[in-house]
Parts: structure tokens; C-alpha cells; sequence
């Protein structure tokens, strides 16, 4: 199931941090108690955004950066593109801050023939932050290790906090 499998992932690397995050704890009971039912599994990207991509006038030719690739729900990809955290200055644009989601689930309903469940990319959507808060706890702890010192990984650190208020509002019981 790789929806709980990426719940117990990211709780396992939580629970190994000495510091408590209330927040991201939440939010990973709410993504188990919540995680879509088993559907199929792909080769997914697992950082699908819009720096990852290449586009010129025929359309896209290329997808870069595949060394976090996993199989997974195909969902997972959406969910990622989806998340807040990649609109950079177009957050009222929820497809990568590109397009409207409704515009990227129609265009992936498309070019696979199959329609995408927008209640199960919201879930991963959720996950998408988590994640992102994780991996912002993990690059700012190399900073504070001394293993690398880095004002962009301490940087990084710092907007792990933001992304776990971001995710207390979307898990919020009346978000649902």
C-alpha cells in the first residue's frame, strides 16, 4: 500500500528526531486515518514540479531529476505538483503555479485516458507537504550538525515551520 508505506516512512524518520513536531504529527495521523484505499501502482517521478520539467513549442521533451523516482501511486505526482509549495509567486494557480488544477487533472485525464480522483491527489497533496517539511527538517539538521555548513540548508530548515502551520489548516477538521 503505498500510501501508508509513505505515511510509516515519514513517521519513522520523524520519530527518530529528538525534537517533537506536534504539527507534522498531526498531520501524519490525519494522512493515516484518511489514506486512500490501494489502487495501482507506477513508476512515479516523486518531485514532479515545474523545475523538473522541460517545455519548448511542441510541448514538453523532457523530465529531469529522477533520483528520488519510486513506484508508487500515480497520484503521488499529482498531489506533489499540486502542492502549495511549488506555486512559488501563483499560489491561485494550483497546478504548479502554471495552470489551474482543474486544467492539469483534464490534461492528465487526456493523455491517459483515465480521470484522476481529485480527493485522492488532495490526499497526496497533503503528503507532498509533509514531505517537504521533512526533508526541510533533514537539510536544515545538516546545517546545525556541522556536517554542512549552509545558509541555504539553514535557510531550508526554517520554512518547515510554515509548511507544518500550512498543513494544520488543510487537516483541520473543517477543511474536510
Amino acid at each position: 500500500d503505498p500510501a501508508l508505506q509513505a505515511v510509516a516512512g515519514l513517521r519513522g524518520w520523524l520519530d527518530a528526531r529528538p525534537a517533537p513536531r506536534p504539527g507534522l504529527e498531526w498531520a501524519l495521523r490525519w494522512a493515516e486515518r484518511h489514506a486512500p484505499a490501494p489502487d495501482r501502482v507506477t513508476l512515479t517521478h516523486q518531485d514532479f514540479r515545474t523545475g523538473n520539467f522541460l517545455v519548448d513549442a511542441d510541448g514538453l521533451t523532457a523530465v529531469l531529476d529522477w533520483e528520488f523516482a519510486a513506484w508508487s501511486d500515480p497520484a503521488c505526482d499529482l498531489g506533489w505538483f499540486c502542492a502549495e509549495c511549488w506555486r512559488f509567486s501563483r499560489p491561485d494557480l494550483e497546478g504548479g503555479g502554471i495552470a489551474s488544477r482543474a486544467a492539469v487533472l483534464s490534461g492528465y485525464a487526456a493523455a491517459r485516458d483515465t480521470v484522476p480522483d481529485p480527493d485522492r491527489v488532495r490526499w497526496w497533496e497533503v503528503m507532498a507537504h509533509i514531505r517537504w517539511a521533512v526533508i526541510a527538517l533533514q537539510q536544515g539538521d545538516r546545517h546545525d550538525s556541522g556536517a554542512e555548513r549552509s545558509l541555504h540548508l539553514a535557510l531550508t530548515g526554517r520554512i518547515a515551520d510554515t509548511l507544518e502551520y500550512r498543513l494544520l489548516q488543510m487537516t483541520a477538521p473543517e477543511a474536510a
